[in-house]
């Protein structure tokens, strides 16, 4: 009898095995793993920017007497951002515009005086075709027409070089007030109200935040492929998705990266996104083959992540893999780890008490 208790134990042993295998085989849901098509991504650090930025300089040399605007302050397009002293601008304006009146009566009685001169030198001829006077009229008659043309011509010279310094003096009186190019933020003030300002120096800095773009660098291998890719995607810190538009590559490789830069408008009003924000640019270039599971059968253990595998022995391991990018629908993208048509368990927590259990009874 005693010789037959070993059996026994042996025999309890190998039917609560066996019990346990069909468990796992039965009640724990597991999932093949599979390839599938997913987009191709390209993704690249990006840097938002205003389209419309610019620092306004003084074209005068003048006091400044108005200061509309600060840092900060929201500008309509069309609005003063500041003015200058203009007092001598606008008699600079009235010297020429009287200059001009005296040039047109002088012009007036150039025009009389040549149109008289021109019937008395027809009269002369006729009267030299006759015989009724010397040649000296005649001489006379024609250095007068001459003149009087001259004359004539040199008034309306004048009257044109008037015109050309009245126009320029205009614009230099335009300069006394700068005028907001397009709306924006004012974001930098270089100048204090009555100080002189002198032609070319910076006077305030300002930005649209109304048109924004995106701009990467990216390896010129994938210039053609991005140029040719539709509707990118700019994602920020935030979480938040945007949809951008026209893509613009500057034809031009920095000569020690080799990258080029890509710009990309967003969508013109785009809400809480600032000049200066960092986000990653994702552009989709085609298709290609990913090895994935389910993202709830990933157990992460400190920095190792790790799924259950269930054999063709139907014997439960745990086994580190290497994940890639998080994909839509739940899936995971596996880099290293499992191969295509393995089993991964769907429960983790259930397969991690199967394993123990079966662990457990291994060790009676």
């Amino acid at each position: 009898m005693n010789r037959q208790y070993p059996w026994l134990i042996f025999l309890c042993l190998f039917t609560l095995l066996q019990i346990s295998a069909v468990n796992a085989e039965t009640d724990l849901e597991v999932m093949d793993v599979a390839e599938r098509t997913f987009p191709q991504q390209e993704v690249f650090d990006a840097v938002v920017e205003a389209i419309h930025q610019a620092t306004i300089s003084s074209r005068i040399a003048a006091e400044v007497v108005e200061l509309n605007f600060d840092v900060n302050d929201v500008v309509p397009k069309g609005a003063i951002i500041m003015k200058f002293r203009d007092e001598e601008f606008h008699a600079r304006v009235a010297q020429i515009e009287a200059s001009i009146l005296a040039d047109k009566a002088q012009s007036r009685e150039a025009f009389a005086r040549q149109k008289e001169a021109t019937s008395d030198d027809k009269r002369v001829k006729d009267l030299f075709k006759r015989k009724l006077v010397a040649q000296a009229a005649l001489d006379k008659s024609n250095a007068d027409l001459s003149a009087a043309n001259a004359r004539y011509q040199a008034v309306q010279a004048q009257l044109k070089s008037r015109q050309a310094q009245l126009d320029e003096a205009k614009v230099k009186l335009s300069y006394t007030q700068i005028i907001a190019p397009y709306g924006g933020v004012v974001t930098e003030r270089l100048i204090e109200l009555g100080e002189m300002a002198n032609p070319g120096q910076h006077l305030m800095t300002g930005l649209s935040l109304e048109y924004l773009r995106a701009v990467v660098n990216i390896p010129q291998y994938l210039v053609s492929s991005i140029k040719s890719a539709e509707n990118p995607t700019l994602i920020l810190p935030d979480g938040r998705q945007i949809s951008t538009e026209e893509i613009t590559v500057i034809p031009y490789a920095d000569s020690k990266s080799h990258n080029f830069r890509l710009r990309v408008d967003l969508p013109a009003g785009t809400e809480n996104v600032y000049p200066g924000m960092f986000g990653k640019l994702r552009f989709v270039v085609g298709e290609e083959q990913i090895r994935v599971i389910p993202q709830s059968a990933v157990v992460q253990r400190g920095e190792v992540s790790g799924v259950y595998v269930l054999k063709d022995d139907q014997q439960l391991i745990f086994r580190q893999v290497r994940l890639g990018r998080a994909l839509a629908d739940g899936q995971r993208e596996v880099l290293a780890g499992l191969l295509v048509g393995e089993q991964v368990a769907l429960e983790p927590l259930q397969a991690a008490i199967l394993l123990k259990q079966n662990s457990s009874k291994s060790h009676l």
